[in-house]
């Protein structure tokens, strides 16, 4: 399935859920309660597996369960499953906040799950708490400690706050001299909700990686949206997602269907195109998903 520019689109991500534990600062207003309990209007695992499904007919490969946070999402399990075994999806991953996750882990692994993405903004136990509003950072590591045990492949997803973790970038690169692990130092974005904090607290993460002693801003690849430095000595990668960067959207090969049905081609954009009446019509779904996949813009601007 290929895009108005030629890219080849084939990697989907499902936010299967709004619903999460935490209240992470630049995701959740103050006075966000838990959301755990809170009925939401989402549709049916049906129709989610519709969604897998002719999504897989039409070259998508690799598929991402999201959220909101995807392990409060009751029927995980049964669509990594069916995504993997009866889509026979060449990729299927989660992004956790890695709470709850340990004891799930066997079950998810055995499910088809192929790889996790975890999200750690600190590791100093009050800062951690800080930025999520009272999580455990044990917890968490204790998730990142288990999917090293059970050979999941792992990425970090660390969001840089000014004034807040930008000390910690050479604490968080030390991980990667004992654990083959990705880890990637991600921009704010000043999209959905934290269009205000990004204001206040928005570093400049390209600039402040390549200013350490030990990073080459020249020695570098590039994969998918993602610029991963050549630094010696270390089992694992470290690199940045930077929306902001030139050239971010030149290789994009994602689309996002949300909770409630609607499929979104840019992360970065506020547009989202209902999904619903199109839902179990195999043959309308396809020529209708042809025809969006048109609209999909070559990049998008950051205010």
């Amino acid at each position: 399935m290929r895009d108005s520019y030629s890219r080849e689109i084939n990697y989907l991500k499902i936010s299967l859920t709004e619903k999460c534990n935490l209240r992470c600062v630049y995701c959740k207003d103050e006075d966000n309660k838990n959301e755990e309990n809170v009925i939401e209007d989402t549709i049916s695992v049906e129709d989610f597996k519709f969604l897998i499904k002719n999504f897989a007919q039409l070259g998508i490969n690799k598929i991402k369960f999201v959220g909101g946070e995807p392990l409060l999402y009751p029927y995980l399990k049964e669509l990594i499953h069916f995504a993997k075994y009866e889509c026979n999806m060449k990729d299927v991953s989660i992004t956790t906040n890695g709470q709850n996750f340990c004891e799930n882990a066997i079950d998810l692994k055995e499910s088809g799950l192929d790889r996790v993405n975890i999200s750690i903004d600190s590791l100093k136990e009050y800062r951690y708490k800080g930025v999520t509003r009272g999580a455990n950072l044990s917890e968490v590591l204790n998730t990142l400690n288990t999917c090293l045990r059970l050979k999941l492949p792992v990425k970090i997803n660390c969001v840089l706050i000014d004034e807040f973790n930008t000390d910690e970038i050479y604490d968080f690169i030390t991980l990667l001299k004992y654990n083959n692990v990705d880890l990637r130092f991600v921009e704010l974005s000043p999209y959905g909700k934290n269009k205000d904090f990004y204001k206040d607290h928005y570093a400049n993460v390209e600039e402040l990686v390549e200013n350490l002693d030990i990073v080459n801003k020249d020695d570098y690849e590039i994969e998918s949206n993602t610029k991963y430095y050549n630094i010696k000595n270390l089992k694992g990668r470290a690199g940045i997602i930077c929306p902001s960067r030139p050239n971010f959207c030149d290789n994009c090969n994602k689309i996002m269907i949300t909770h409630d049905g609607f499929i979104r081609l840019c992360f970065f954009a506020d547009e989202e195109i209902d999904l619903k009446n199109f839902l179990h019509k195999p043959i309308m779904f396809r020529e209708a998903i042809k025809e969006i996949m048109t609209e999909k813009q070559k990049s998008h601007t950051l205010v």
